[in-house]
């Protein structure tokens, strides 16, 4: 027998908690008007999620989270439906060394706590639990402790209470303040701070920006709140032309609501010719905190921000952070 509430007398918490201590095994629903969401269990353990509206193929997630292209992904689609029909898509890109198992499960994990997160602010909805479910089979599936889901979401509803004190939204654009360089002044940014630093235009919701950036929705506001509280940059109204693009600004990307082109199927290889997989994206050195540290990369691909360049050599660590800052701000400033 299904068991059946509202969030309103039994939060998912409080859910949670009894999946946890019962070891269960199922599918929860939770759904709210257009609004709909499944996490399936095993054993106590959260094993995947699914958010309808937001669903997307593996490949997809791996190229938004900035970990390989869509060349590569559509190489290893070709792959599938010529040779190997039968293997997932994730086995093959793994076996053309494309990526490893470890990031795969890595994206999947943190899309898994990512939808489970955004599920604790509802407020309302019908929940319903059936025993047994198990998730669809072509699912990757990673086993999550639950209490520890617990714990994160329930740290990031206070900190979203605090955050939607400045931010009212994620759909706000935010701009450089004024004066800029004297608030700049004696700044050390985290990696992740540099990535959401170089995005602020003027012109990008912070919705935007996480899009860009492959972070969270959660990190970039929370980003976004420190710069905000520390005088370095403004909530912004959207910019006029937003108006033309069904609300947001024309950047070269899609209305989310908008339909996606839909465009032919690459042709199969031909079989006397061996298919030659993408090159495998190199990597670059970043900054962290004001020193090129060669441990940390991140892709090629990723758009560097204005006067910064992946394969720059790296500048002295006594004048990087003051020179980096300076000529960043200005090349925003003179657009």
């Amino acid at each position: 027998m299904a068991l059946v509430g509202n969030l309103k007398d039994f939060g998912l918490a409080e859910f949670l908690y009894l999946v946890d201590r019962g070891y269960k095994t199922g599918r929860l629903t939770l759904q709210r008007p257009g609004d709909r969401a499944e996490l399936y269990f095993q054993t106590g353990k959260l094993v995947y999620a699914s958010h309808f509206g937001q669903e997307e193929r593996l490949g997809d997630m791996l190229v938004r989270m900035g970990r390989i292209t869509q060349e590569q992904v559509n190489y290893a689609l070709r792959i599938q439906h010529t040779r190997e029909p039968n293997k997932p898509l994730g086995a093959i890109l793994v076996s053309n060394n494309i990526i490893s198992t470890d990031e795969i499960n890595k994206c999947v994990r943190l899309q898994i706590e990512e939808i489970t997160y955004g599920l604790f602010n509802w407020n309302e909805g019908d929940f319903k639990f059936e025993q047994d479910v198990q998730p669809p089979p072509e699912s990757l599936t990673i086993p999550l402790s639950v209490e520890n889901i617990i714990m994160e979401g329930t740290r990031r509803i206070d900190e979203w209470t605090r955050i939607r004190d400045r931010i009212p939204n994620l759909d706000v654009v935010v701009r450089f303040s004024d004066q800029p360089h004297e608030k700049a002044k004696g700044v050390n940014l985290t990696p992740d701070e540099w990535r959401v630093f170089a995005r602020i235009n003027g012109l990008h919701s912070i919705r935007q920006i996480a899009q860009l950036t492959h972070l969270s929705e959660f990190d970039v506001a929370r980003i976004l709140y420190g710069f905000l509280s520390a005088g370095l940059v403004i909530i912004s109204k959207q910019p006029p032309q937003a108006a033309l693009n069904g609300g947001y600004p024309r950047t070269g990307l899609a209305s989310p609501n908008a339909p996606r082109p839909v465009t032919a199927p690459a042709p199969a290889p031909a079989k006397s010719a061996q298919a030659v997989p993408p090159p495998v994206q190199q990597r670059a050195q970043v900054p962290v905190n004001g020193q090129y540290n060669p441990g940390y990369a991140v892709g090629v691909n990723a758009a560097p921000g204005p006067g910064l360049s992946a394969q720059s050599p790296p500048l002295p660590p006594q004048t990087f952070k003051k020179s980096l800052i300076r000529r960043i701000i200005d090349a925003i400033s003179r657009r």
